[in-house]
């Protein structure tokens, strides 16, 4: 375990680097042989190196040798079990990733998930020339103290996943929902205190909310914290009935209403784009109903938390970014006091992915408290929609 003021230097190279003992010293009002001692330890185990001299003082003097993150020390890696595949992504220690992959589970047990998982850990672990520090997982369900209480994946609950790869793999394993994840990532890589308070909506198997209050993750009761998909929702036309959000706005709900009136039965992502700008009625009508129960939801978020921004990240509407002022303009049209701005993700394939990578970089730099920020620098093109 590090000490206060080791955490609190590491911070000041990962954040700022490249940057000198004196200015950590002066940044953190910390004696300069504290810094020295510290910024020498963490030099001896590798996290961090030097790279050639600032500039001097105006009274002159030794330029200081400046100091940032030994990316090169290891990698983490971010995996994200969905209904009928999983996806990964390798992540250096300043949070950049690579190596996106997506691989289909459909009908397949979660004996032979596991062992695919394992295979694709094994092969990236065999090609790496550095050493993995830790694995994220993501999903969606309800995490707490790093087990899955519940989960919309057959055979996950209470499935001790962490300890089942931690000691496959002998790295720390960090486990969190869709939604955090997805809260994690806008936090961390939106710029530094961008996003102080806010709330990610996370729409896959189920609509899920990651929320961040003054910096920090916000899981509630045993992490039951923003399971807002099975909240009941008065029926837009029928007075007296209800269903939940997931039954309105899921993404498997929505696509399997699509799905039903193209008469086909894998989603199309073309055509899909392509109804949309045709002005297909069938398919306006469905994306309209989804429009106004997401609003319903967002507006309620909005209104009970009072976050500085919103942000939706749905595979649908990163195909269709268009319908955003359509959920918008039902927002406007509710009768709430707050309403915050509400943004589409800049990154829905990655985002939680990215987050996860966030998490466990903090769990392998024993940094768990404290606010690290990385640049979002991948450019994403939207592959598909989960079906």
């Amino acid at each position: 375990m590090r000490t206060t003021n080791e955490k609190q230097v590491l911070q000041q190279i990962v954040n700022a680097g490249p940057i000198s003992r004196s200015q950590i010293s002066r940044n953190l009002s910390l004696n300069k042989v504290t810094v020295s001692d510290i910024y020498s330890q963490l030099l001896h185990e590798g996290l961090i190196r030097e790279v050639g001299h600032g500039v001097s003082t105006r009274n002159g003097g030794r330029k200081p040798v400046m100091a940032l993150l030994n990316v090169g020390y290891g990698y983490v890696i971010s995996i994200n079990i969905l209904r009928s595949r999983f996806s990964m992504i390798t992540s250096r220690l300043d949070g950049r990733s690579e190596n996106y992959a997506s691989v289909s589970t459909r009908g397949v047990d979660l004996t032979t998930v596991l062992d695919m998982i394992d295979e694709k850990i094994a092969a990236t672990v065999s090609d790496s020339d550095t050493r993995l520090l830790g694995i994220s997982f993501g999903l969606d369900g309800t995490i707490y103290d790093n087990q899955i209480l519940d989960s919309t994946l057959k055979g996950f609950k209470n499935f001790d996943l962490a300890k089942y790869f931690s000691d496959k793999f002998q790295v720390p394993v960090v486990l969190e929902d869709l939604a955090n994840q997805s809260a994690i990532f806008e936090r961390d890589f939106s710029g530094e205190g961008v996003y102080r308070n806010l709330i990610s909506v996370t729409i896959r198997d189920q609509v899920s909310a990651g929320i961040i209050t003054e910096g920090h993750l916000y899981r509630g009761h045993n992490g039951e914290a923003g399971n807002i998909g099975t909240c009941p929702l008065a029926d837009r036309y029928q007075e007296g009935n209800s269903e939940t959000v997931n039954h309105y706005v899921a993404e498997g709900t929505v696509l399997q209403r699509i799905m039903a009136y193209q008469k086909i039965d894998r989603v199309d992502v073309n055509r899909i784009r392509r109804d949309y700008l045709g002005h297909r009625p069938e398919l306006l009508a469905i994306l309209d109903e989804f429009a106004y129960y997401l609003a319903k939801v967002l507006g309620n978020l909005s209104n009970t938390f009072a976050p500085d921004a919103i942000i939706v990240n749905a595979p649908i509407l990163e195909l269709l970014p268009e319908m955003m002022d359509t959920v918008r303009n039902y927002v406007d049209q509710l009768a709430i006091v707050r309403k915050a701005p509400l943004l589409l993700t800049k990154n829905s394939r990655e985002a939680s992915l990215k987050g996860g990578a966030s998490a466990i970089i903090h769990r392998a730099l024993a940094l768990d408290d404290l606010q690290l920020t990385f640049t979002n620098e991948r450019t994403t093109v939207l592959e598909g929609v989960e079906s």
